[in-house]
């Protein structure tokens, strides 16, 4: 917008006492270059802030032309006077640009020149404003350098209808447009026709402009028609008085992420799928064993009633050795009596829930020993203090286990010595230890010894079912615990079992 000036001569007129505040206030500006120009450019005034921006005093430098402030390039190209033919033909001219300080040093300068006419429309001069931007621009070069640097982002801004403005390395390197190629064209170029035409771009914006932020992922399209899979961020972008006045846009390429993330939800479905025939499957073969354990007891104990009715009633009769047969079959009834119940046992400790509550362990010690071990040489050496959270009944059925084998695998002629510890460890679980003085297992044997009808013996030197350490192994594990054992052949064994530390009641 031009500038008109009065030429009224009246000394007292409000004119005059205008433009004398308007030059107190020119004066008092310390951080923009303001001057006047003649119509020629030559310079007329000068302002403490051109002094300080141009290191120029007013003595030296009203009466030279304008065009000392611009690098030889733009003199020999004549660019002053084009600024000059702008501003006397529209009434203004803004630009930014190097300009050259008294010392010879360069600095980014924002320059507006106005043209100043009298009421009669004469041109009488420009008015011209310089700011110093030199450091905004090194501000805006590093971070257009560190933008243009990233190579795995595509970074880039689009105006305020979705048109792209700017193009980083990043963004030509994944989508395959070079900044000549894509600036000026809408960023609905990169969405899948179905997208597109499902309005996505436009909600985009609409999500960004509306809540400050957009984050998604999705297909999108590079120059090429290939497709990969996106995630973007797009956040809006306002002027100093909150207007919008474009995005900016922050896309990846995580198609190596979406198909593994494909492949694992693939692999979870058919592991949920085999999870759940496995889960069938188990329940289906403990619903037979449990049916046919049921039903074999049955026969098992008529086997043994008979064979022992038979042999009390008729055992004067039968030829010789016919009660020796008698025996045998009354022991294998009752061993396959056990072998069912263990069975049964080791079933429903897969099948059934088992409620935690904080188990003092002495005490229950005490009892199992007592029900189990009266006068056996069982020795509980456990601090009253120490409890755990278990199931009790649970806990009890491998205590038996436990105590039973470090009883019954001794040398012969050695008697039994058993011992029971308790210690907190470090972790948050009480370590039981069962400790004895037997027979001992060869290192070789240790990984076989929890497992189902696993037996290192023969059943007439060390009779068993085989299934007892299966039942301590499975139950300690579903009390949150685990188990273990120590041994050395011909010393002894400590088997051990660990669950979660109870709080002091």
């Amino acid at each position: 917008m031009a500038t008109r000036v009065s030429t009224a001569t009246n000394a007292s007129s409000p004119e005059l006492q205008h433009e004398r505040v308007f030059r107190i206030m020119v004066e008092s500006v310390r951080d923009y270059a303001i001057f006047l120009l003649d119509p020629t450019g030559v310079v007329a005034s000068w302002n403490p802030g051109a002094e300080r921006l141009k290191l120029y005093t007013a003595d030296e430098i009203i009466g030279q032309h304008f065009s000392v402030f611009y690098p030889q390039k733009e003199i020999a190209d004549r660019k002053p006077d084009y600024e000059l033919k702008v501003a006397a033909q529209v009434g203004r001219f803004e630009d930014e640009g190097w300009r050259i300080r008294k010392d010879g040093s360069r600095f980014w300068a924002n320059v507006v020149i106005t043209r100043i006419t009298d009421e009669h429309g004469k041109l009488l001069g420009f008015g011209k404003i310089t700011r110093d931007l030199t450091e905004r621009r090194a501000a805006e070069q590093r971070y257009r350098l560190l933008v243009d640097s990233v190579h795995d982002y595509s970074i880039f801004s689009l105006d305020a209808e979705g048109y792209v403005t700017s193009w980083n390395s990043g963004a030509q390197r994944i989508k395959g447009y070079t900044a000549e190629e894509i600036v000026g064209r809408h960023f609905s170029t990169f969405y899948t026709p179905e997208d597109a035409e499902a309005g996505m771009p436009e909600r985009v914006l609409k999500t960004a402009r509306e809540t400050g932020h957009f984050e998604g992922e999705g297909w999108r399209v590079r120059k090429d028609g290939t497709r990969f899979w996106s995630s973007i961020v797009v956040t809006p972008i306002l002027d100093g008085d909150a207007r919008l006045v474009g995005f900016s846009k922050v896309t990846r390429d995580i198609t190596d992420r979406k198909k593994l993330m494909d492949e694992l939800e693939r692999h979870t479905e058919e592991l949920e799928i085999q999870v759940a025939e496995r889960e069938r499957a188990n329940a289906e073969l403990e619903a037979f064993s449990y049916s046919v354990s049921h039903d074999l007891r049955a026969p098992l104990r008529a086997i043994e009633g008979f064979a022992s009715a038979l042999r009390e009633d008729y055992g004067q009769k039968l030829e010789p050795g016919a009660d020796e047969y008698l025996q045998q079959i009354i022991k294998a009834s009752t061993r396959m009596n056990r072998l069912v119940r263990d069975l049964l046992e080791y079933g429903r400790l897969g099948r059934i829930e088992l409620p935690a509550t904080r188990i003092p362990l002495l005490p229950l010690l005490h009892r199992v020993i007592q029900e189990n071990f009266s006068g056996q040489n069982v020795v509980p050496e456990v601090p009253e203090s120490i409890a755990v959270m278990g199931h009790e009944p649970t806990l009890a059925q491998i205590f038996v286990n436990l105590i039973s084998n470090a009883i019954k695998f001794q040398q012969p002629g050695v008697p039994p010595e058993v011992r029971i510890t308790a210690l907190h460890s470090s972790d948050g679980l009480v370590r039981i230890s069962v400790i004895d003085n037997g027979i001992g297992i060869r290192p070789d044997h240790l990984a076989r010894l929890f497992k189902v009808f696993e037996r290192l013996h023969g059943i007439e030197q060390y009779p068993g079912t085989g299934i007892g350490l299966a039942i301590v192994k499975r139950g300690s594990e579903r009390m949150g615990g685990r188990c273990g054992v120590e041994s050395k052949a011909g010393v002894g064994s400590t088997f051990w079992v660990e669950l979660p530390q109870a709080s002091q009641s």
